[in-house]
């Protein structure tokens, strides 16, 4: 899939316009339009981080080098790898990953930027 069709994905998939990614990104309408369309491709690397950042995904995955997205419900995606926990915190997180996979994106994104969150306050 391309990068055109990827940003156009993405962005419905977050119920957003292209008016208001325009807005988010400091951009215009247009200039959004001709991303999805490919007959432009952003020259900033600020944008293309901003898009990332925004919609959750690695710079690999918005420019089409990675076919999977990772799963913001996997156990992988939300413990950063090199933290240890113990047994129970691992099953409680676990059970808790598991029971929201049924959930929509952007309120799975919304719970993992609240355990990040929490994360820094140890």
């Amino acid at each position: 899939m391309s990068f055109a069709a990827r940003l156009k994905k993405l962005r419905e998939e977050h119920r957003m316009t292209q008016e208001d990614l325009a807005n988010y990104l400091k951009i215009t309408r247009q200039a959004v339009g001709n991303y999805e369309q490919g007959s432009r491709f952003p020259k900033d690397e600020n944008i293309l981080n901003a898009l990332a950042d925004l919609f959750n995904v690695s710079l690999d995955y918005l420019l089409g080098r990675e076919e999977k997205i990772p799963s913001p419900s996997s156990i992988d995606y939300i413990l950063e790898a090199g933290n240890t926990y113990e047994d129970d915190k691992y099953t409680a997180l676990k059970q808790l990953l598991s029971s929201v996979d049924d959930l929509p994106v952007d309120i799975i994104q919304k719970l993992n930027e609240i355990i990040n969150f929490f994360r820094t306050y140890k």
